[in-house]
């Protein structure tokens, strides 16, 4: 098989440059890109208690490896049970230093690593398992077979007010060796006797490109309403540009900083046009033996740079528990805040907490 010029190189060494239909939309375009042939499943895989799987390495991403086999179709494995892996697919792997090393993957000269090497009469790399972060083959199979996602809906009731909520939520997701896209939406909608219905909604679409030594560039769209803050519609479009401050096994903490033009239409107001910065920062904490669990931390600060004095700022942070095989239970609680809503907001600020339950794929 032909090597395409990049896998010759040992390791990168650049460095960082300066509700439905949406949904939809976006996963198509994303999946605009033609399907290519996957790969022989001659892949080894040995577990430390000696069993062995024959199959193709799909990649590894946040401590769980993904392992396609005739028998058992695609399955994940904990990164802390593998002993050592084979394979002639050329792989991009990274380590928790930053590093990205290329290569194919013989057989390992002990228990423990993983030997990567550009060609069989190179002197190739051993790397721990334990440092290793991620890895991908640079072939791909179909865009189907590389989507995760997630659905999850939830109802609370109050008897004492007669308050009742409604939430659901969803999202799909993409990575492979150079990027990752994500795209998520949720809304919550609010009912309760004497009083008007309130909802709020966001749709957020990220794509992000990975460059050396753990930075990142992303651009990033997003659509949101919230009847508490008076607001019909806020679109967002920008760019940014961040690194990986932890990266682990078990955690991911990143931060950014970029800019943002965003479009807002308020109730009984003209739209209006402005031009933000945009800070921000996501944590990640996964743990994968069973039963599994997640954490992940989202905020998003946006200083107007048109508007003097205005800030905005957006969280959310989400607890998952696996209940059976993808089955789990999720608390979220999130809040928008604004320093100066609509005019006829009844606060400059948004937050609840909701439970629910949800099905990943």
């Amino acid at each position: 098989m032909p090597v395409s010029p990049i896998l010759r190189f040992a390791r990168s060494g650049g460095r960082a440059p300066g509700l439905c239909r949406l949904m939809a939309l976006g996963a198509a375009a994303f999946g605009s890109a033609g399907p290519v042939i996957a790969a022989p499943k001659t892949d080894i895989l040995v577990f430390v208690n000696g069993d062995r799987l024959t199959g193709e390495v799909k990649g590894l991403e946040r401590g769980q490896l993904s392992f396609k086999t005739d028998a058992t179709g695609t399955i994940s494995v904990e990164w802390d049970k593998v002993a050592s892996l084979q394979t002639n697919q050329y792989l991009t792997v990274e380590t928790t230093s930053g590093l990205r090393y290329f290569g194919r993957v013989p057989e390992a000269m002990k228990e423990g690593t993983l030997r990567l090497q550009v060609e069989a009469d190179s002197k190739g790399w051993d790397l721990p398992l334990a440092d290793i972060v991620r890895a991908a083959p640079i072939e791909k199979g179909k865009l189907v077979d590389r989507l995760d996602g997630y659905v999850t809906a939830g109802y609370n009731y109050t008897k004492a007010t007669d308050l009742q909520q409604f939430t659901f939520t969803g999202g799909l997701s993409s990575r492979d060796e150079r990027r990752q896209w994500s795209l998520d939406g949720s809304t919550t909608m609010n009912s309760q006797d004497g009083q008007d219905d309130t909802s709020r909604f966001d749709i957020g679409l990220t794509n992000r490109r990975f460059l050396a030594d753990r930075w990142f560039a992303q651009g990033f769209g997003s659509f949101e309403g919230n009847d508490e803050l008076d607001l019909d519609l806020r679109t967002t479009l920008g760019a940014a540009y961040g690194r990986f401050l932890l990266q682990n096994n078990r955690h991911e903490w990143a931060g950014y900083a970029g800019l943002a033009v965003t479009s807002e239409q308020f109730v009984d107001q003209q739209t209006n046009q402005s031009v933000e910065g945009v800070l921000g920062t996501q944590y990640w904490y996964f743990h994968y033996d069973a039963p599994e669990a997640s954490f992940n931390f989202t905020l998003n600060v946006f200083p107007s740079f048109t508007e003097s004095g205005r800030v905005r700022a957006e969280g959310r942070l989400r607890a998952r528990y696996e209940i059976v095989d993808d089955l789990f239970f999720e608390a979220s609680l999130y809040n928008s805040f604004d320093s100066e809503p609509g005019q006829d907001a009844e606060s400059n600020s948004d937050y609840g907490v909701t439970t629910s339950l949800g099905y990943s794929f």
